[in-house]
């Protein structure tokens, strides 16, 4: 469990700031235990201790927990009393993390060096790894590898274990056993000397406890009225100052009166949800939420209003744009709100199993795999998927304990996943379906406990990993970003770690593209003023520079393939996933968790670079879609995550499907390609006689992007274009537009006249399409 910081009370007990999702694999005699996967497993949780310590927590007994750190393999502390569990994967709060209580056995500095080597009576230097753990025979075993200077490695294992004992004592016992051990090496793990390759057990005693401490009040903020903004994911969306997803609560301060009409009207808004007000995001509707924590909420935030004479230090709303009229139907000008034409769609899991899934991939026996974003952090294998039947799914969890498993790959039939702090291997030694060891392949990149530094997606090529590492999102002022976040990072079987692309803020997902090239899809944010489609290429600088000082000054921003307008096409992209076959063979699909559903983008390559279009193309999915992979079937399998406040899709926070494509041929946009003069339109279907060749039926806009350290961005010099010429191909499926004005590292914006028709007589399905001309052919 990774362990986020370390604060003292007058007390002398010590409270640990946890981040992370967590399993619970409960001992048998354990109060809360209700999950089991053999009769008295221990309960490991894994977790990040800030910069300073990852560690690995174990709840070993109902009367003790204990911590190791796993930086320099040492045992940190043994207590008892219990853990608070806080956080975005626990109660949907996102500012804080989970925190212990209780009594300490024994507790030892954080930066303790414990391990010590002697040869011929000389000090050597060593260097201690942390191999992972296995849970066999009802208990847990680290793994430690002792590097030498020479590059010699010893093996180290300790099993640790609480004994309450006769006469009313407690013990916690450590069975040390060592391998390849040369004859003249002596091995010290503080007082303990080690025995050469053997085994030796260690125990500590201590007094019981006369009483536990009471279980401390959790208090998420400093009043019960910030507790109502934490806990109902207002501040995931607004913050006090600065205008993030929505205004901020200083702004909205500013515009009311504080009279009880206005409190009242607003009390309605915050519990039936909707928008327009501060632009088109909507907020979502609290109708759980009772009226006077809503009057306690707003009466709090209107006492933020600033005073006459004091300026504000906050962004600046974004222009208001007088152009045309656009339409605001489904698929013209708005979100589409039911499912492809193209598509059929099977919920495939049962009732009872609500994944909040991070990861997912087939096994080679057809079973397909799933880790979740939640407070088991687990992985399960499900059976008979293919079905599309969820009455015959069977599901089996196979490994828990994980922190934030947000990737998942399978590696001819080897099972990898992707916590917050490391790369894992996850093996099943006795074939009885269930993972004995958790093998840290890769643990090399840095990673603190703020609840944002996700570690995103995983894919694997000519025998490395790939994968993204989120930024931390509440740095003090005087704190930079870890150099390995922002990044997409190259991963060795081996262990090795390679920073490939930086610049990143959010990269909430991986997969391949055309010519078996990655792409990343980029969330918005601080130096990011929209989200992106991003081809991998070592070297490039992608544009966010929050909390990176001066480490990119003087980087030249390298464009995105395609541009994911804010509340139009894109608030969270997840992972793309390439399209093999079929009318649409060789796009990307990608989820979206805010916008729900998936969208399609057509990639060309330009001049050595990629560009294209993205385009609507489903909804009705049962929630927001982070992961996607291509069945053995041929079948798409969609995997949704959500939690309260703005990611999620209609407060919606778990789902699995099951999406495959019929025969039937929908009329829409299939691609758009760039030219020397304009824009070239391939449909589906041929258009229908006398369609599409007024000017009337395209209306076009155009703009460019500014990275900038505010959250999102204006649509920089938006403008109207209009073609000058249109001509349509034969068979009527193209249409070459000749668009005066183009500019490169721009965004072309078109939308059709919803009056189009095939010749089949088929409506649109969508017409809309945002068009990123980075260079022209």
């Amino acid at each position: 469990m990774k362990i986020s910081g370390l604060i003292h009370n007058n007390q002398g007990t010590d409270f640990l700031i946890i981040a992370g999702l967590f399993l619970l694999i409960a001992c048998q005699n354990h109060p809360s235990g209700k999950l089991f996967l053999r009769d008295r497993d221990p309960w490991v949780m894994r977790s990040v201790l800030d910069q300073q310590a990852r560690m690995v927590t174990l709840a070993l007994h109902q009367d003790a927990y204990a911590a190791y750190n796993t930086e320099n393999c040492a045992l940190y502390k043994v207590w008892r009393g219990g853990v608070h569990w806080d956080g975005a994967p626990f109660n949907n709060v996102k500012t804080i993390q989970p925190k212990s209580w209780g009594d300490d056995y024994l507790g030892r500095p954080i930066d303790e060096k414990p391990w010590r080597i002697q040869r011929n009576g000389q000090r050597v230097v060593v260097e201690p790894q942390f191999r992972g753990y296995f849970l066999e025979d009802n208990q847990v075993t680290f793994r430690y590898e002792l590097v030498l200077s020479n590059g010699s490695i010893v093996t180290i294992y300790e099993q640790p274990e609480f004994l309450p004992l006769d006469g009313g004592k407690v013990g916690y016992q450590r069975i040390f056993r060592t391998e390849d051990v040369p004859d003249n090496l002596y091995i010290w793990n503080g007082s303990l000397q080690l025995p050469r390759n053997g085994e030796a057990t260690f125990v500590d005693y201590f007094e019981p406890f006369p009483q536990l401490i009471a279980r401390p009040t959790r208090q998420l903020s400093e009043s019960s009225t910030q507790n109502w903004l934490d806990r109902s994911g207002c501040n995931t969306c607004h913050e006090i100052d600065l205008r993030t997803i929505g205004p901020s609560y200083r702004e909205i301060a500013g515009r009311y009166d504080q009279n009880a009409e206005i409190i009242a009207e607003l009390v309605k808004k915050v519990k039936n949800g909707g928008s327009g007000v501060w632009g088109d995001v909507p907020m979502l509707a609290h109708p759980d939420l009772p009226e006077s924590a809503i009057k306690g909420m707003l009466m709090y935030i209107m006492s933020l209003k600033p005073k006459e004479g004091v300026t504000q230090n906050r962004t600046a709303p974004a222009e208001n744009y007088q152009l045309e009229k656009i339409s605001k139907k489904p698929g013209f000008g708005a979100a589409l709100r039911g499912l492809h034409p193209s598509l059929e769609v099977q919920t495939i899991h049962p009732a009872w199993f609500k994944p909040r899934v991070g990861g997912m991939d087939f096994l080679p026996d057809g079973r397909l795999l799933i880790s979740t974003w939640d407070s088991l952090g687990a992985v399960y294998a499900l059976r008979n998927v293919e079905t599309g039947d969820s009455s015959k799914i069977e599901v089996e969890r196979i490994a828990s304990g994980l922190s934030e498993p947000l990737g998942l790959k399978v590696v001819d039939g080897e099972i990898f996943v992707l916590q917050k702090h490391e790369l894992t291997q996850l093996i099943d030694h006795d074939g009885d379906g269930i993972s004995d060891e958790y093998r840290t392949i890769c643990n090399s990149f840095d990673v603190t406990a703020d609840f944002h530094e996700f570690s995103y997606g995983l894919e694997y090529k000519d025998g490395f990993f790939y994968a993204g590492l989120g930024l931390a999102m509440r740095l003090m002022p005087q704190e930079l970003q870890h150099p390995d976040r922002g990044t997409v990072v190259k991963i060795g079987r081996d262990g090795s770690f390679e920073r490939i692309m930086t610049g990143l803020r959010q990269t909430n997902g991986i997969g391949f593209g055309p010519d078996n090239e990655l792409f990343i899809t980029e969330n918005q944010g601080q130096w990011v003023p929209a989200c992106k489609v991003i081809h991998v290429v070592k070297g490039a600088f992608h544009g966010c520079q929050y909390g990176t000082g001066e480490r990119f000054k003087d980087e030249k921003m390298t464009p995105p393939a395609v541009w994911l307008p804010q509340d139009e096409i894109g608030n969270s992209p997840g992972q793309p996933v390439l399209i093999s076959e079929g009318v649409y063979k060789e796009q990307l699909l990608h989820g979206e968790i805010t916008h729900g559903g998936l969208k399609r983008v057509f990639l060309e390559k330009i001049n050595g670079s990629y560009q294209g279009a993205v385009f609507r193309f489903t909804q009705g999915l049962e929630a927001g879609i982070i992961r996607s992979v291509w069945g053995p079937d041929g079948a798409l399998y969609v995997g949704g995550v959500g939690m309260n406040g703005g990611w999620t899709w209609e407060g919606k926070q778990y789902g699995l499907q099951r999406l495959e494509f019929s025969d039937r041929i929908t009329f829409e946009i299939l691609k758009i390609e760039a030219t020397a003069v304009g824009l070239n339109l391939t449909f589906t279907e041929p258009l229908a006689a006398g369609d599409g060749e007024e000017i009337k039926d395209y209306f076009i806009q155009q703009w460019w992007y500014e990275a900038t350290p505010r959250y999102g961005g204006d649509k920089k010099d938006l403008e109207s274009l209009y073609p000058r010429k249109i001509s349509i191909s034969n068979d009527g499926k193209q249409v070459n537009l000749e668009i005066p004005g183009m500019k490169e590292e721009s965004v072309i914006y078109l939308l059709l006249n919803e009056e189009l028709q095939s010749a089949s007589g088929q409506p649109l399905w969508s017409g809309e399409a945002w068009y990123t001309f980075n260079s022209r052919p």
